[in-house]
C-alpha cells in the first residue's frame, strides 16, 4: 500500500512575496515635499529671527501656507473622487490624513496672522503648528503598517527634521534676494544638518529585522550614499566655507538649492523606492509525499 511521509520546511515560506505599494505615487511625494518645505521655511525664518519681525518671516507667512496648500492640491489629484476630499475632515479622531489637513489649516491661519495681529506668541504657535504638520505626515507613513520600511516609530521625527532642513535651504536661497546677510541662518544650518543626518541614520538602523533590512537596502546602497552626499555633506561644506570666507557668498544659495532638492529626493526614496508591502508568509510548511 502507498503511504505518505511528511516533509517540513524549517524556513518561512512566502505565499505572497513582497511587492511595491501602488497606492501612492508622485502626488504623495509632492505633498510631503511641499508641505515640509512650506512649514520648515516658516519655522526656519521665524526661529532665525528670534520670533521677531523680519522680511523673511513676512515672506514665509504667505509662501509657507501656499506651499502647504499646493501639496494638498497635488495629493488630491491622486484620489479617485477629489471633490469628496472635505470628507476627510470627519475622521480627525482616527486618521492622520485628517489631522494633517486640520493642522495645515491651523498653520495657515496662524501664519497669516502675521498680517493682522503679529506677535512673538503668534509666531511661536505658527512654528509649532507647522512642525506638527510635518510630524503628521510622518505619522501617516508610520501608521501604514503594511509597508515594512515605514513602520518605525521614528518616522515622524524624520519628517520634522526633513522639514527643517528643506526650510533652512529655502531661507538660504531667499535671504540674499531680500538683501539679508547674517550669520544666524548659516550657523543654524551648520548645527541642524549633522543632527538631521544622525536622525536619518537612526531610521536606517532602527530595526535589525531581516525584512526591514531588505526593504531599506536601497537606502544603504548607491542611492542612499548619493543622497547623503548631495543632501547633507556638500551643503554643509558650502555653508562652512561661506562662513569662513564671506567672499564665497554665492555658495549659500547653491547650498540652499541642494538642501531643498535633497529632502525632496528623500521623500521620493521613501514613497517610491523602498515602499515594499509585507509578504504573506507561513512559519513552517509541511508537505505530504507519497511513497510506495
Amino acid at each position: 500500500m502507498p503511504r505518505s511521509t511528511p516533509t517540513t520546511s524549517s524556513d518561512p515560506v512566502a505565499l505572497i512575496p513582497a511587492v511595491r505599494q501602488r497606492v501612492w505615487g508622485l502626488p504623495a511625494v509632492l505633498n510631503f515635499a511641499l508641505g515640509g518645505l512650506g512649514t520648515g521655511f516658516y519655522a526656519a525664518a521665524a526661529l532665525t529671527a528670534g520670533l521677531r519681525p523680519s522680511a523673511a518671516v513676512t515672506l514665509a507667512s504667505w509662501l509657507g501656507p501656499v506651499l502647504v496648500g499646493a501639496g494638498f492640491a497635488a495629493v488630491a489629484t491622486e484620489a479617485g473622487r477629489p471633490l469628496r476630499g472635505p470628507r476627510v475632515l470627519t475622521r480627525v479622531r482616527s486618521s492622520w490624513m485628517s489631522r494633517e489637513l486640520v493642522l495645515g489649516g491651523v498653520f495657515a491661519a496662524l501664519a497669516a496672522a502675521e498680517w493682522a495681529a503679529p506677535s512673538p506668541a503668534q509666531r511661536a504657535f505658527a512654528v509649532a503648528a507647522g512642525l506638527a504638520v510635518a510630524g503628521a505626515q510622518g505619522a501617516i507613513l508610520h501608521r501604514a503598517r503594511a509597508v515594512i520600511a515605514w513602520d518605525v516609530p521614528v518616522m515622524p521625527l524624520v519628517f520634522i527634521a526633513s522639514a527643517l532642513v528643506s526650510g533652512a535651504g529655502l531661507l538660504l536661497v531667499v535671504e540674499p534676494l531680500l538683501g539679508i546677510g547674517g550669520t544666524y541662518a548659516l550657523g543654524g544650518t551648520l548645527t541642524l544638518l549633522p543632527l538631521a543626518f544622525v536622525g536619518w541614520l537612526m531610521y536606517l538602523a532602527w530595526s535589525p529585522a531581516p525584512a526591514f533590512v531588505r526593504a531599506t537596502r536601497a537606502l544603504r546602497g548607491r542611492p542612499g550614499e548619493a543622497f547623503g552626499i548631495v543632501g547633507y555633506l556638500v551643503p554643509w561644506t558650502a555653508v562652512a566655507f561661506a562662513l569662513a570666507v564671506p567672499q564665497l557668498g554665492v555658495a549659500v544659495p547653491v547650498a540652499g538649492v541642494l538642501l531643498i532638492a535633497g529632502q525632496a529626493w528623500s521623500k521620493w526614496l521613501l514613497v517610491l523606492t523602498v515602499a515594499d508591502v509585507r509578504p504573506v508568509t507561513l512559519g513552517t510548511l509541511t508537505l505530504q509525499r507519497r511513497v510506495s
